[in-house]
């Protein structure tokens, strides 16, 4: 039973190196260089491995995403640890979710690439990844009070998320938003704060 523990330990180390190792060829060499041969040498590990773990370079993309390394939000981890939110916290619950979105997107430049790659290849085994994540974190948290489409309204603020985080790689501001400044997102962040907060059901 030890033995097996220790193999078990051993496997998870070798895949969170493999898992590592992916943002760091992206940020390094760019998403087209994502293969098995170079994600093995950077993660110091023989590439039978990466097939024995993974399957295919589709299952450790999709397995990124779903890892925390690809955000803090997607993990496992991050997900199991969510408590049962009172129904009065979730907007607060929802805020501060999509506030550590947008500082996982801004300090992860491996991540961003990632999404362009997303978009502009079609690969929907990333899409369907992230999916799965979000409805998990959503079923965690809970409904929002007042408001019947929580998940809608979810969607349409990581998509505004999303653009506005990869276009901080290509332009300096966005109307007079600097994105490149602390000061310039804490205006996102109140923005989304109050939209979060505010948004009822018409009566």
């Amino acid at each position: 039973m030890k033995i097996d523990k220790i193999k078990k330990r051993d496997r998870e180390r070798t895949k969170g190196k493999i898992l590592k190792a992916v943002g760091e060829v992206i940020e390094q060499y760019g998403t087209d260089k994502v293969g098995v041969n170079l994600i093995a040498r950077t993660a110091g590990v023989n590439k039978v491995l990466i097939y024995r773990y993974f399957e295919s370079v589709d299952g450790l993309m999709e397995q990124y995403v779903t890892s925390g390394e690809y955000t803090s939000t997607t993990g496992d981890e991050f997900i199991e640890n969510i408590e049962p939110i009172p129904t009065e916290d979730r907007n607060k619950a929802l805020t501060d979710l999509m506030h550590t979105f947008i500082h996982d997107l801004r300090e992860r430049k491996a991540t961003r690439d990632l999404l362009r790659w997303e978009i502009g290849t079609g690969k929907s085994i990333l899409s369907d990844a992230k999916n799965e994540v979000a409805n998990r974190v959503l079923a965690k948290i809970g409904e929002m009070p007042d408001f019947d489409d929580t998940k809608g309204l979810m969607a349409f603020i990581t998509a505004g998320i999303y653009y506005m985080v990869i276009a901080t790689d290509l332009r300096s501001k966005m109307i007079d938003i600097d994105l490149h400044t602390d000061e310039g997102w804490k205006r996102v962040e109140n923005i989304i704060e109050r939209i979060i907060h505010d948004v009822k059901n018409p009566v």
